[in-house]
This record gives structure tokens, sequence and C-alpha cells, in this order.
């Protein structure tokens, strides 16, 4: 598009010129002409920033990527009848029986890279790259091998490839699929022993990653058991930190088989709970025992909530918030119920008042008489210090003053369509939403969703425009016709969460609800009066404000360990985010992270290194010894702390690479035929290479590789441009042109 521009810029000045009054030399006709025609071009060129792009056509001969298991699973034997030698020696060893020497010192038909936790490129022969392998990986990610090898073949004739692994996989995406894509065939070489030998393991520790201090949860052990004679009896046993919180001895079947235990933990105090599952050896020696051991740790939230509610007047609604709250043991509520005036029944709002609140709920606030301290005090700890919202309008609410608080609300206010006339509205709940946590139910509930059989509640006719980023959870509907007006939004920005009502009256969802069936049945049959606590109204506080405060993402600093199992040895990272009183990034912060436990004699203090947006990191130059480690790390910015976090990691104590020992060969197997390629163990692979320079496919190939230059817009191409167009000026001037 640049050129045809600037052949029309050409001929346009060409035009201009054709005939000048008065009259000019030719050469200076044709001066003014290129002088105007390449201040175009340039203007031109910076509008439109073209690319060049170079295409060169290569001939690229075959190649085969050599795809190592550089994980810690490959430490395990290869063979449990033979516990002499490894997976990695054999591995070593096998690798000089596939490739002759030639192959092995050279780099012309190879590409090697290794792969754990990621997949690295080893640009030396493969005799030194397989003479590098250390098995040290925490992790086996075989996808991420796969998609560097679809990285290489832009550039690279990668024919075939050949995976050396146990074919173990601990993390990243399923590499059957990946293996798909790659478009090549993918041999495998099983390196390990594929039969169950006698062992038993724990493969799974399963529980909520929240828990609350003093609420029972489950917790699930799965046991794996093979070659085990039948009724043979192990030991599970879980810890709560050093405390043994549950045992149960299971009778173990012949075979493979899996076994569930379940306990219930009750956590007793807020923070990182560490938890310890720990099955018994078989009496007469197993495969490992490195799989007898599992660790997780769980988020313990506090079990008091502190809860601050706002009401422009007493109200019926008020009164049955009030009653929900007052009763919820969980539940610390303070209220501030204004009366004639800018007066509060309660006192004046003070911030010592207000102090580590947890959510801020109105209802009907602000009216006309809330004074304009109360309305920034409010704005001020949701805004600025991240409390979550709840809004419920009423009657009587001022709409001109809530404009106020419209940056804390998940819709924006109409000016235009401002209107005290009221509607009796019911709610529409589509099927998608009915599975948002905010109005989910128990399945007893909700077989029929009766959402829209509610009581009406009544709105006004000011219409409430729905923010970009805010979930309309329910739309309001007229005698079964939708107004196109929200009645329910749900908000969540940065670290700030927010659910609004655009109708009031929600006092009549306690007394008509979709759980009365239900409560009619308790009343008529038993003494059980549980059933009426299922109104609409109970549910819908109670998902709702789980939702708001029962998330751990509302901090300005997050310091966390890249992962919370390490291997001994094993290089530790840390990360955080930092955020202003905006909860914008914050870049000027100090970070620092002071590290006890296990291992360390004193405690270590390290300085995280700011990146980006808000973003700091550090890698530890060393690991860190076995055991139980707790770190504590606050954010400086120009002399004021801006906040802290914490938690705990392990090292060394458990690793999911020894979960279950033996080889993957069924995985291996599908990963060759769905590449079209073959499955080979190092008993049979010595034809492997000669099998592969057979394939068809396994030829040269001409490679296209485009580069391309952008053209960057910088000053001087802007005052090159400026500098003609004044010389054209000064010359047209010299000549007494118009």
């Amino acid at each position: 598009m640049c050129i045809p521009a600037v052949i029309i810029a050409g001929a346009i000045s060409i035009w201009t010129y054709r005939h000048t009054v008065p009259r000019t030399t030719p050469l200076r006709r044709r001066v003014l002409i290129v002088l105007r025609t390449a201040a175009m071009a340039l203007i031109v060129f910076i509008l439109f920033q073209p690319i060049l792009t170079l295409t060169k056509t290569q001939e690229r001969s075959p190649k085969i990527a050599i795809l190592l298991d550089n994980s810690r699973s490959m430490l395990l034997p290869a063979s449990y009848a033979d516990t002499s030698i490894n997976r990695i020696s054999l591995l070593k060893k096998n690798i000089s029986s596939v490739f002759p020497t030639d192959v092995l010192n050279a780099r012309d038909e190879l590409s090697v890279q290794f792969f754990s936790e990621g997949a690295v490129i080893v640009d030396t022969p493969l005799t030194k790259a397989v003479a590098s392998l250390k098995a040290d990986g925490s992790v086996t990610d075989i996808s991420s091998a796969f998609a560097v090898v679809q990285d290489q073949q832009k550039l690279q004739n990668i024919s075939a490839a050949i995976l050396f692994s146990d074919g173990a996989y601990t993390a990243g995406s399923n590499p059957l699929y990946a293996a798909e894509r790659l478009g090549i065939p993918i041999y495998t070489v099983g390196i390990g022993d594929s039969t169950e030998h006698r062992d038993v393991g724990i493969t799974s520790l399963f529980t909520n990653d929240l828990a609350t201090v003093g609420a029972a949860q489950p917790l699930d052990i799965t046991i794996h058991s093979s070659g085990a004679n039948d009724g043979e009896h192990v030991t599970v046993s879980l810890y709560a930190e050093n405390e043994k919180i549950g045992q149960e001895q299971i009778a173990l079947k012949a075979g493979s088989n899996d076994e569930q235990v379940t306990f219930t933990i009750t956590p007793k105090q807020e923070g990182a709970l560490k938890l310890t599952a720990r099955v018994s050896s078989l009496a007469s020696g197993e495969a490992t025992i490195t799989n007898n051991v599992s660790i997780r740790y769980v988020t313990v939230l506090k079990n008091i909530f502190k809860i601050v509610l706002f009401a422009g007047a007493p109200s019926s609604d008020v009164s049955f918030i009030r009653d929900y709250f007052s009763s919820r043991k969980e539940i610390s509520l303070s209220t501030f119920i204004q009366k004639q005036g800018a007066e509060f029944y309660e006192g004046a709002p003070t911030n010592a008042a207000l102090k580590d609140a947890d959510l801020v709920i109105l209802v009907g606030f602000p009216i006309a008489s809330s004074s304009n301290e109360s309305i920034a005090l409010v704005k001020t700890m949701v805004a600025t210090e991240g409390h979550a919202l709840l809004f419920i309008p009423s009657r009587t609410i001022d709409l001109v003053k809530l404009k106020a608080l419209e940056d804390v609300l998940p819709f924006n206010i109409n000016n235009t369509s401002v209107s005290n006339n009221e509607l009796n509205v019911s709610a529409s709940v589509s099927v998608q939403t009915l599975n948002n946590p905010i109005l989910r139910a128990d399945k007893e509930l909700t077989a029929a969703p009766k959402w829209e059989g509610l009581a009406p509640l009544t709105k006004t006719e000011t219409h409430f425009a729905p923010k970009p980023e805010s979930d309309v959870l329910a739309e309001a509907t007229l005698q079964g016709v939708k107004i196109g007006e929200p009645l329910i939004l749900s908000r969540s920005v940065g670290r700030s969460r927010q659910i609004a009502f655009t109708g009031y009256g929600l006092w009549r969802w306690k007394l008509t609800s979709f759980g009365r069936e239900r409560a009619f049945a308790s009343l008529s049959h038993s003494a059980d009066s549980s059933a009426l606590t299922q109104s609409a109204l109970d549910l819908l506080l109670g998902n709702a404000t789980r939702w708001l405060v029962m998330h751990d993402d509302r901090k300005r600093v997050r310091i966390e360990p890249t992962q919370k199992l390490y291997d001994a040895g094993e290089s530790i990272e840390f990360s955080s985010q930092v955020y202003d009183e905006s909860y914008q990034p914050l870049d000027n912060a100090i970070v620092s992270v002071t590290i006890t436990g296990a291992g360390l004699p004193s405690p270590m203090n390290i300085t995280l290194e700011p990146r980006s947006s808000g973003r700091y990191a550090l890698r530890l130059p060393q690991g860190l010894a076995k055991g139980d480690y707790i770190y504590k790390g606050t954010a400086v910015a120009n002399g004021k702390t801006i906040g802290g976090d914490g938690g705990r990691f392990n090292v060394g104590e458990y690793s999911i690479e020894f979960a279950e020992p033996r080889m993957r060969s069924e995985l291996l197997r599908e990963i060759a035929r769905r590449s079209g390629g073959k499955f080979f163990t190092p008993e049979n692979d010595a034809e492997l290479l000669k099998e592969i320079r057979s394939l068809t496919s396994f030829q040269s190939k001409k490679l296209e590789e485009k580069t391309e230059y952008e053209a960057r817009v910088s000053w001087y191409l802007l005052a090159l441009a400026i500098a003609l167009f004044s010389t054209e000026w000064f010359l047209r001037k010299r000549s007494g042109m118009l």
C-alpha cells in the first residue's frame, strides 16, 4: 500500500509544479518536485509503517530429534529383579548401541534435547550430551519436548523423533495430543521395568485447598498396591503438622488394586497447614519406599468474618439481612443505620470501628441526608482498601449521591433515565448462570429451577447499565417478559469483588422461596425445622458472602515460592506481586523475605529483584537441605510498609516422580502408534536408526525462511519530513511563488 501511495504523491507533486506562477527554471522545478515527493513519501512511511519481508529458500537435510528424559524418576532401578543399575545408566549405555560412533560425535543429523520441568536444546554432540545427564528434574513434562521440536521444524527438517523415557509424565498437558500435532513419526524407547512389582504407595492425597478454622473437612487418601498377598495389612496415618490426627489399618488384595481411606481434618488456627500421609511398608519388602509418603499444604482461613452494614433507614430488608448474619456464629456484624438527618442510631462510623472489615453491605445507602464524610468512608473501604461490597437499593436511596460510589459498583447509572416510578419484577436466571457459585443450590432444591417463581422484587424505572467486566446473574422480567435490565450483578476486578441488586424487597424471598415445600414437609412430619433456613434469601446471602470474603486474592502483597514441594538440592525461586492503594502494580517497592526452618542454623534473608508491572522474583543461588520451611516477607515503598505475606514449603520429603515406580509402557506405545512410529525397549532397538533412515519421508526438503524487518517510526524521520517541507517552502518564497 505504501508504494502506490508514494507514486500518487509523486504524481501530485509533478501535477502541482507543471506550471508555476511566476515561471521558474526547469532545475528549480525539478528540485521542488523532488522535495515535495520525498516529504510526502516520508509522511506515508510514518503513517503506514511498512514491513519488509525477505524469503529465503534452502534445501535442508533430514534430522532426528533425540529427546532424553532428565527427571528424577530415571534414578529408579531399571529392573527390580536386578537393582544394581538405574534407568539413567541404562539409557546412557543403550545410546551407544542405537547410534554408531560417527553419529554420536556429529551434529548434522541429530538434534538433542533434555526434558524434565521443561525442555532445553543441548548444542553438543550426542555423546557429550548423554554424559551430562543428571536425572535431577523434579517433574516430567513430555509435551514440552514435543513443543520444542514443533518450533524447530520452522527452520530445520526434523523428520523423526526418538523419545528415551520411562513414560512417567507428571506435569504439563497429555503428551498424546502433542505427539499427534507434531506430524512426524515418534519412536519411543521405554527405559525401566513395566511390570508391577511388590509395592504399596500413596497415589493421591485429596482435599479442598481452602479450609476454615474449626470446620471439619474430609480428606481422601488413595493407596495403590501391587504384588501384595491377599489379606496383608498396612497402616495408613495422617498427620497435621507433627500431630497424628488419624490412623487406619487396611487389608490389601492380591494383584493390582486401589484402596481409599477417608479422614476428617478440623484446622485449629489460621495459616498454612501441612498435611502428611504415610503408609507403612510391606512386611517382606517392596520395590521402593519413596512413594510411601505424600504431603499437601492447605490454606486455613479464619472462622470469624467481620461485616459492616450501612443502611439509609430502617426497613424490612435491613431487618431480615441483619437477622441472617446475626444468627451465624462465623460472622461478626456491625450496623450503622441512619435516622433523621445524617446521624446513625449506633453513633458515627469511624476508621477504628471499621478496621479489619471483610465485607461492606449497603442497604438503601446513601440517602439524601447522608453526609459526604460517611460516603467517602465507604468509598475508601471499598476502592482503596479493597473490601468486598454487597449493594441493595431502596425506595429512598439518593441516586445522585450514589454516583460518588459508582466506581466501586458493578453498574453505571444513566443520569437521563433516573426515575422513581416503581415496577414489580421477577428474576430470570439462565441454565448456565445456575452453576455460578453465587446462585448454586443443592440438587434437591433446584431439580427444577424455580428462581422465576419467587416473589417479585421492587425496582424503579432507572436504567442500570452493567459494566463490561460485570456478570449479569439474573435479569428483570415484567409479567414474564425481559425488560433489558439486570437484577443481580457480580464483578471481580483486580483484588476487589462486588455483588449488586437493582431491586429491593428481598425479605419476600425469605417468606416465599423455592425451599418452602421442603420446609412444610419438615413441619408436617417431624420436629426438625432445619429446612426452614433453606429459603432463597438465606441461600443467596450465604453464597454471596462466601464468594465475596472467602478468597485469598485481595492482598496488596503476594509472596510465594514457585512450588510447594521441592526436591533436595533443587533450585528454589520466589515470586511476588505488589499493588498500590488503588490495586495498580507498584514497581518501586523493596520486597524482602526471611526463610526459617530445618537445615538453616539462622534465618536466611533475601531481597527479590524487580521485574516489571509490580512483579518481583529471585532464584536462590543454592538449594536447601531436606525439611519443612517457613517464609515471611514484606514490601516497602518510599519508607512505608505496603503489606506482607508468608507461607510454607517443603524440601525433599516427597517427590511426585516416585509416586508410581513402574515404566509406563502403555503411554509410550500409544505415543508411537498415534504418531506413526514404533515402541522399542533397550533389548530390541539396535536397528532403530536404520529403520528411520529407510523412511520415505526421511529425505532432504526445501524450507522457506521468512525474515521480516519492521520499519520503526522515530523522531528523526518526522524531523526530516519537516525539513524537506521547510526547504520547499523556502525555495518557493525565494522564487516569489504563491
